[in-house]
């Protein structure tokens, strides 16, 4: 019998405040878990990088041990409600020598209100490259914090630094961290690269981007290169690729403060722009 996500909520029941409380999961049989609603009072949407790092962490408890996340592609397929659980089902495509592959569908109602496919690997020793480096921006010790939407983004803490390239109303390059301590455990840690993946968008970038209303995520996909903890300062810098039939495409990169890239990602998003006044039929 799947969740009942109408179920009403408890007023007694904690809410999560920090990250780590949304990735931790109720399991429940056949490969599903339970996330806890995050907000008691009315409806409102769920930031996307949590379910999707909810999901990730879903398909992790499903893997065996020393198997960590390199990638993730998820699906945005509806706004999901964060007064209510979301349910987690996972689906075990594979489980090879070295690699595991995983589907998650997260559900509120009967409604899948995200699709995320993913893969786990053995850590293994490799050549070492980046071509893309740390910009030239200003530590975060320099900078004040720069005010989030806690009730969305819970303990999630921001600064901008200055930035040569124009940007409309999301700064595009910004340093992130997850103030209250993370389990050392490297899945939960690329969780919470993951979380903080989705917070703003290279579209801020694009021609136009003032004429745009909002930008709802169609999908979002993360590769995670080195393993990092999101409790130390990182470094989000994203540009945009191209816009085209409402929807516009931008990428991103995340490096540690040393310069390590720990991840790089890709998001398409709707880029709706109304036609002038003198263009109507």
């Amino acid at each position: 019998m799947s969740l009942q996500s109408r179920e009403v909520f408890d007023a007694s029941q904690t809410m999560p405040t920090t990250v780590n409380e949304v990735l931790q999961l109720k399991p429940l049989p056949h490969d599903r878990f339970s996330a806890e609603p995050v907000s008691s009072t009315g409806r409102r949407t769920i930031y996307g990088g949590q379910v999707a790092a909810q999901a990730l962490r879903a398909a992790s408890l499903t893997v065996a041990d020393g198997r960590v996340a390199h990638s993730m592609h998820a699906y945005f397929l509806r706004a999901g409600d964060a007064s209510r659980p979301i349910e987690l089902r996972v689906e075990r495509d594979r489980d090879g020598g070295r690699y595991s592959g995983r589907r998650v569908s997260a559900l509120q109602d009967d409604a899948v209100i995200l699709s995320l496919a993913c893969s786990f690997a053995r850590p293994k020793q490799g050549a070492e490259f980046q071509a893309v480096q740390l910009p030239k921006v200003q530590p975060p010790g320099e900078l004040t914090t720069y005010q989030l939407n806690a009730s969305r983004t819970f303990d999630l803490e921001a600064r901008v630094p200055q930035d040569p390239d124009p940007w409309y109303r999301w700064p595009a390059r910004l340093w992130l961290r997850i103030r209250n301590t993370l389990p050392e455990d490297p899945n939960v840690r690329a969780c919470g690269v993951v979380f903080l993946s989705d917070l703003c968008t290279g579209l801020s970038r694009a021609p136009q981007v003032e004429k745009a209303g909002l930008m709802p995520s169609l999908d979002h996909a993360v590769w995670l290169h080195r393993a990092g903890n999101p409790n130390d300062w990182l470094l989000v810098d994203l540009n945009p690729l191209g816009t085209s039939g409402g929807r516009g495409i931008y990428s991103g990169h995340i490096f540690d403060e040393g310069g390590a890239l720990l991840a790089s990602l890709t998001q398409e998003s709707l880029f709706d722009v109304p036609h002038d006044a003198s263009d109507q039929r």
